[in-house]
């Protein structure tokens, strides 16, 4: 019987000495030196918009082969920073139609967890699940970046974006009696990078 009690105790031992170790989350925070731009038309001319205020989170998990995984990620933009090349006229028009003083900002969230991203310094293509709200109302999103990953170190995102403003219920702003009407299809120029923050 002792013999059994002992074999049983060594077995359950050795299993639990040699299982692998749970994951362990580090949080991450937007650096400051990002670049949020939005691309836009019109049937006068191009125009652009550059976001000023934002900060993100993320949390990440690192594995043993040198990958990690993205299972969070958050990026808020302030829209009353979001300043156009049109100057005050179009930034007021960009502010009324983007209804700030109700949804002030503009929420992009990950929903799903992406896996196995390679740390190796070299830039990778990413296809992220998530969603996207602006001006109150929330719409799932597909988005393609490259990210560039140190191991155990900063992590970088850069792509594009392209939003169609009628599927957020947003009518297009105009400017000059109407004489200038701004396109609904804008496209978001992202470079942003995440530093560790686990004080």
């Amino acid at each position: 019987m002792n013999y059994l009690t002992n074999t049983l105790a060594f077995i359950l031992l050795f299993f639990f000495s040699y299982s692998s170790p749970a994951q362990t989350n580090y949080n991450y925070l937007l650096a400051k030196n990002y670049s949020l731009v939005i691309h836009g038309g019109s049937n006068l001319h191009d125009w652009i918009e550059t976001a000023g205020k934002a900060y993100g989170t993320g949390v990440v998990s690192w594995n043993d082969n040198g990958s990690f995984d993205l299972n969070n990620l958050k990026l808020t933009v302030q829209v009353n920073s979001i300043t156009s090349t049109e100057g005050s006229i179009m930034n007021n028009k960009t502010y009324k139609a983007l209804d700030a003083s109700k949804h002030p900002e503009i929420v992009f969230a990950l929903t799903a967890a992406s896996k196995s991203i390679p740390a190796d310094g070299k830039e990778h293509a990413l296809t992220a699940s998530g969603t996207l709200t602006i001006a109150g109302v929330t719409q799932p999103v597909t988005l393609h970046a490259n990210v560039r990953a140190i191991l155990h170190g900063t992590i970088s995102f850069d792509g594009s974006q392209r939003i169609n403003m009628s599927d957020y219920h947003i009518d297009p702003p105009t400017a000059l009696l109407g004489a200038l009407k701004v396109a609904s299809d804008v496209t978001l120029q992202f470079k942003t990078t995440f530093i560790a923050n686990n004080n």
